[in-house]
């Protein structure tokens, strides 16, 4: 299984949290990172997780015309976040598929049953988002609202579509002509080029902070003017059972596990794996690691009752 994730100097140590979670829940992993170029502390911390690890370093001059925000909501954004459209050309020609991780994620399970689903004829799969604010995002970037926008956290991506179909130079392209309809960086541009060329998966691989909230009935029941993506799998029992016993935590925006005043009810699981890099205990904010285990039985005191009513509906 090969997993990718692209990080700089500043995202290092989640990065790491993000590598070990998957390591050791799954064997036979090869990681590849890619980045500008990294301190020498930081690739010491790399080198020292125990995994197959492979560094691959991007030319900056080729990121420089791609948008960045300016919204402050999004100010932890930098341009490593446009590294996945690179992917086809910077991996090697024998790597067919991968993973692509931000680091902003916990793997929790094996994920190999992920790994293994067929994509020979998409570009990727990816998890679907169920959210008001996507009808926007799909009119500003210019297609079919049928077609519905997916979240790019977590996508398995089939190398050989993207170069035998020039994926790479059509992602350029659009950021190059359309830059000004860019808002969620390389997301929106990966929506707006392969919006049709995506297989859905189940949203177990790919849980975003909007799943764990006490207003989870709220998104469950969601109907978006009725003309969103006909989503096959059914998001609204997957989330409610995922929430109970999550595969993949996404720590979607901001506040983040190792920031003030985030209160995910799976915020520790980030100082779990911290713990293992570190080799010592790590914790996080007790006020905060206090009011995350409050909403934490909450929620699933919430979803236990969500779960009894469909079952008897």
């Amino acid at each position: 299984m090969n997993i990718v994730l692209a990080t700089d100097d500043n995202f290092v140590q989640h990065c790491s949290v993000t590598i070990v979670s998957v390591a050791k829940n799954n064997p036979n992993v090869t990681f590849y990172i890619l980045t500008e170029g990294l301190n020498s502390e930081n690739q010491i911390l790399l080198n020292n997780l125990g995994v197959i690890l492979n560094i691959i370093k991007i030319n900056r001059n080729v990121l420089n015309k791609f948008p960045m925000p300016d919204d402050d909501k999004l100010s932890h954004i930098s341009l490593a976040t446009y590294y996945r459209l690179l992917i086809s050309s910077l991996l090697p020609i024998d790597v067919h598929k991968i993973i692509y991780l931000d680091c902003d994620i916990v793997v929790r399970k094996n994920i190999y049953e992920l790994w293994n689903e067929d994509i020979s004829k998409f570009a990727m799969a990816a998890v679907f988002q169920i959210a008001r604010e996507n009808i926007e995002s799909i009119s500003r970037l210019g297609y079919s609202i049928e077609n519905g926008y997916f979240n790019a956290g977590v996508l398995l991506i089939n190398l050989d579509y993207w170069r035998n179909n020039n994926v790479e130079s059509q992602l350029i392209d659009f950021i190059s002509n359309y830059h000004s309809r860019i808002v969620f960086h390389d997301q929106d541009t990966l929506n707006a080029v392969l919006h049709s060329k995506v297989k859905e998966l189940s949203c177990r691989w790919n849980m975003l902070s909007s799943y764990f909230k006490l207003d989870v009935h709220k998104i469950i029941n969601m109907k978006v003017n009725g003309n969103m993506k006909n989503i096959s799998y059914n998001y609204s029992k997957e989330i409610l059972s995922e929430i109970l016993d999550p595969t993949i935590i996404h720590f979607v925006s901001r506040p983040k596990p190792w920031s003030r005043k985030c209160y995910h009810p799976y915020m520790y699981e980030y100082y779990v794996y911290l713990s293992k890099i570190k080799n010592k205990l790590c914790f996080p904010n007790s006020f905060d690691y206090f009011i995350s285990r409050f909403i934490y039985i909450a929620i699933k005191s919430r979803v236990f009752v969500l779960l009894v009513k469909k079952n008897n509906g």
